[in-house]
């Protein structure tokens, strides 16, 4: 229950070890790439400790894609969104990692944290003899891992297809489990690999703190990447994700914002009904053809445009009609003639200067925009 103790101090200390309860049992995973994987592998987290009985120790999130990892600071879950609140819903206890152990951004006044060896599953490594996937997160926990691959055969297919890179919930749920953990240990011990820092060392997959590299490709149907995620038979949005609303502080910081943005004065007035439209271009820019342009591989402003008019007219004609003409922008983009492009759409078309409010230096890469896209009345996410 949300009230058990799960930790033995109400402090951080300088190993997670030291801190644990010996009598819970705890998941976790270290997760990676954008804002939207991020969250989708830890309400897949939160969903394993539901189907464990485990207790979901939560990394945090970090803006990797912006900037090098050693520029930015993580981001607590509990900074983003409101963790009482989920955990009195889910009715189990949520920790964070920053809670559990000491991190070089805990206050001076404490003890340093010491590297600790970890045995992991890998679910990365278990597809076509990968590699695990690494992530800031070890650093940042100090966790020195010994990652042992899934079986295949706990794939969407079972392992009937090899190509298939979708791994079955219940089946990594298994693992958390002592009959099923030993049953497959013996043939993946094998495939284990050694510590990063002690190369002549390998660890067995940790029985107390059960742990993955990645739960990004985890489904119960589906075997593509998100398409079980956001439907309406998902046990990851039905269950977990439905509860993680924005904590207060980020909903206020985000309408000061979008108030300032659309010209409300006065606090108790509405802000506008909008689109939000995301554009995600410069980190996918990677995956273009050597032999097409970026304006080639991309989709042309025009589209945006289009797109935007088609949801406008279904926010119309929906039983509680929405008139929304303001589309507020975000994007990755930092090229000023694609956006001198998205202005001459008409002056509807609008974003916030987040260099002129300095919104990075004062909340993150992250934090204060998050919000936006989510208030508008409807949102694309394009590239």
């Amino acid at each position: 229950m949300p009230g058990s103790i799960v930790l033995l101090g109400t402090n951080a200390t300088a190993t997670f070890r030291e801190n644990l309860v010996p009598s819970v049992k705890y998941v976790t995973t270290f997760v990676s790439a954008g804002f939207t994987n991020q969250f989708m592998e830890m309400a897949t987290l939160i969903y394993l400790g539901i189907l464990t009985k485990r207790v979901p120790v939560m990394p945090a999130f970090l803006a990797e894609h912006f900037s090098k990892v050693a520029d930015i600071a993580p981001t607590p879950l509990s900074e983003i969104f409101d963790v009482p609140y989920l955990s009195e819903k889910l009715g189990i206890p949520v920790v964070e990692w920053h809670q559990l152990k000491r991190t070089a951004y805990s206050s001076a006044d404490g003890p340093e944290p010491e590297m600790e060896k970890l045995g992991c599953w890998s679910t990365s490594a278990g597809y076509k003899n990968s590699p695990p996937t690494g992530s800031y997160s070890t650093g940042l926990y100090k966790l020195d891992i010994s990652y042992t691959p899934v079986p295949s055969s706990y794939t969407l297919t079972h392992g009937t297809n090899p190509d298939t890179y979708m791994w079955s919930i219940w089946g990594l749920a298994s693992l958390g489990f002592a009959k099923s953990r030993m049953r497959v240990l013996p043939d993946q011990l094998r495939k284990t690999f050694p510590l990063h820092n002690s190369p002549d060392q390998k660890l067995e997959p940790d029985e107390t703190m059960l742990c993955w590299d990645n739960l990004y490709y985890t489904g119960v149907f589906e075997p593509y990447p998100s398409n079980d995620f956001f439907k309406d038979y998902s046990p990851y949005w039905s269950q977990v994700a439905i509860h993680m609303r924005w904590k207060q502080s980020l909903v206020e910081v985000a309408n000061e914002y979008l108030r300032r943005h659309f010209g409300v004065k006065n606090k108790a007035d509405p802000v506008p009904p909008f689109v939000s439209v995301h554009v995600r271009r410069s980190d996918f820019e990677a995956g273009c053809g050597k032999d097409v342009t970026k304006d080639q591989c991309f989709a042309p402003i025009t589209a945006y445009e289009r797109r935007v008019q088609e949801v406008r007219t279904r926010l119309k004609t929906r039983t509680n009609s929405i008139d929304a003409r303001e589309v507020l922008v975000t994007s990755d983009e930092r090229d000023p003639v694609w956006w001198e492009g998205v202005s001459a759409l008409g002056p509807e078309w609008r974003w916030v200067d987040h260099d002129a409010e300095k919104t990075g230096e004062k909340y993150g890469k992250w934090y204060a925009h998050l919000h936006f896209i989510s208030r508008g009345a409807a949102a694309l996410v394009l590239d």
